[in-house]
């Protein structure tokens, strides 16, 4: 039997991300993807502003963006009868717009498509030590013995079998998660509340799209009710269709169906549709009971199923692996407690809800703007109007926050803003991701984010001294990954909300753990007694 300190099931995004993130991290692992190679179905197509922040260290945006949906194409919703028919209405969608950057952070968002993605990650994650990605491999069964998780392989390819142990399993195998199912975790909110078939095809939509590019197309007729996803511009679509969810329906739906459902929705006979092809899915709005048990953890889709609309459910699975891999690297090179993976379901469970709660009010949007335009109906405008939350979600990608967790709170409320989907306050306030402000390094502009990658990062106003000398002193003691860089940019301290004398605690993954406004008599007793607690160990 071969060991491993983590298995990590499943080689999709959320998987490719956790192995990624755990070799940055110094962690051995392996991870097994049933699959014999990354998808070519596209699948999720939205990469957004706080995954784009994750990613940027890993120095892939320019792959990412070669392979993503022209900036021209990533400015509106549109609404209509078909793509010939009459536009109802659309929507600026500045949160998926990758044209313009924003002051809150250094990245733009991709839209892109799995199939084109993930090869991309894979590449990155093969490339790194010391993980190891086996493919066409599938986990067969597990136990749980103690501290130790006992797993039956099998290469699908071969039909061998194999044993490996772990000291940690990282589920990240969908949304019919076997792990999950194994572990009897219940799946928590509303489900079934549609299914539909994801086709793709190639064809020229240009005589209708060409002079309106946007990055969905609603249509709503009594001929066909849908949705279409341009993937690259260039004659690469999705579509989705509604059907009740038989397999006998979904069987129905071949070559000459799918052509024949395209062409009404299009309003065209003229359309010469090639289909890729067809996949099938339900959309659930649930969220795990657990999302931990024992050394076993659930991230993505086997920790929860989101509605598409907002394109949130691969990004909250990167996220949650990126909040979970540096606890799992403190653990297992020894310098944080095992308490601090508790912080990992009390964390991101939260996010998840929000998110899957949100998704949902977006796709009950679309469904009235599709009643209203059926109707011809004259609120059909109004209704639009209301829907300015889908693709306008600044708050939601980087204002989502914890309240509990490896954190300490200062007593602080959240910034107060109109709206928490649509507007974003920067703040330094605990659990909190840091704020984004340029720096001046070696003649060029970069981020505060940069300072934040993988280290404990102890930020300090120009009287924090004492700050200094005791982040040093408790690193040279505790093997704690500390660092304290110089930042001596104008308005920074204002932006954290901290004095001259102040200073700030962010984690490896950039969110902020503790902040003290001024100096205390006691720097480097309360420090320590921060870390300490921050990092799992007991606070004595």
């Amino acid at each position: 039997m071969t060991a491993t300190p983590v298995l990590v099931v499943g080689g999709g995004p959320v998987g490719l991300t956790a192995s990624i993130c755990l070799s940055r991290a110094g962690v051995e692992h392996v991870l097994v993807e049933r699959h014999p190679g990354t998808t070519l179905h596209p699948k999720a197509r939205n990469l957004n502003l706080r995954t784009m922040e994750i990613m940027r260290p890993w120095y892939i945006e320019t792959a990412l963006f070669e392979q993503a949906l022209p900036r021209a194409w990533t400015g509106s919703i549109i609404y209509a009868t078909s793509l010939a028919g009459r536009e109802v209405g659309r929507m600026r969608t500045a949160s998926f717009e990758s044209a313009t950057t924003s002051p809150y952070t250094p990245v733009r968002g991709v839209l892109s498509s799995q199939d084109v993605y993930e090869p991309i990650l894979r590449r990155l994650a093969e490339g790194l030590g010391p993980g190891e990605l086996r493919f066409s491999t599938e986990l067969d069964a597990f136990q749980i013995s103690g501290d130790v998780v006992r797993a039956r392989l099998r290469n699908r390819e071969t039909e061998a079998t194999s044993e490996i142990a772990c000291r940690y399993l990282l589920a990240c195998d969908g949304w019919n998660s076997s792990v999950r199912r194994q572990l009897r975790i219940a799946m928590e909110g509303p489900s079934e509340l549609g299914h539909f078939v994801n086709v793709y095809f190639r064809a020229d939509l240009s005589p209708w799209v060409a002079n309106r590019p946007a990055l969905l197309y609603f249509v709503a007729s009594n001929e066909a009710t849908g949705v279409f996803q341009p993937l690259d511009g260039r004659g690469r679509w999705l579509c989705q269709i509604s059907y009740d969810g038989r397999a006998s329906s979904f069987a129905a739906y071949d070559q000459e169906l799918c052509c024949d459902w395209i062409r009404r929705a299009v309003g065209s006979p003229d359309v010469t549709p090639e289909i890729l092809s067809v996949g099938t899915w339900t959309m659930n709005a649930t969220v795990a009971a657990a999302f931990r048990e024992g050394p076993v953890f659930l991230a993505g889709d086997a920790a929860h199923q989101l509605p598409p609309t907002g394109g949130f459910g691969m990004n909250t699975g990167v996220q949650d692996v990126h909040n979970l891999a540096w606890k799992l690297g403190g653990v297992l090179n020894g310098w944080a407690g095992e308490g601090l993976l508790d912080s990992y379901e009390t964390e991101r469970r939260p996010v998840a809800r929000t998110n899957a709660d949100r998704s949902l009010d977006n796709s009950r949007m679309v469904a009235r703007i599709n009643r209203a335009a059926l109707a011809g109906s004259k609120d059909s405008e109004e209704t639009l109007a209301a829907s300015r939350r889908y693709g306008n979600f600044m708050g939601m990608d980087l204002g989502f926050h914890y309240e509990a967790g490896a954190l300490v709170a200062d007593g602080s409320e959240p910034p107060d803003v109109e709206d928490v989907v649509i507007d974003y306050a920067p703040t330094a306030r605990p659990g909190h991701r840091a704020p984004h402000f340029p720096l001046q390094r070696n003649g060029e502009e970069i981020s505060s984010l940069d300072l934040f990658d993988g280290i404990f990062s102890l930020l300090t106003g120009c009287e924090g001294a004492p700050w200094v000398a005791a982040a040093a002193t408790i690193s040279a003691e505790t093997g704690l990954p500390l660092q304290v860089p110089e930042v001596d940019e104008d308005g920074w301290e204002a932006l954290y909300g901290v004095g001259p004398s102040g200073a700030v605690l962010v984690r490896p993954d950039g969110h902020v753990a503790w902040r003290a406004a001024s100096r205390t008599t006691t720097p480097e007793a309360d420090l320590r007694a921060v870390m300490m607690r921050v990092a799992g160990h007991s606070e004595n």
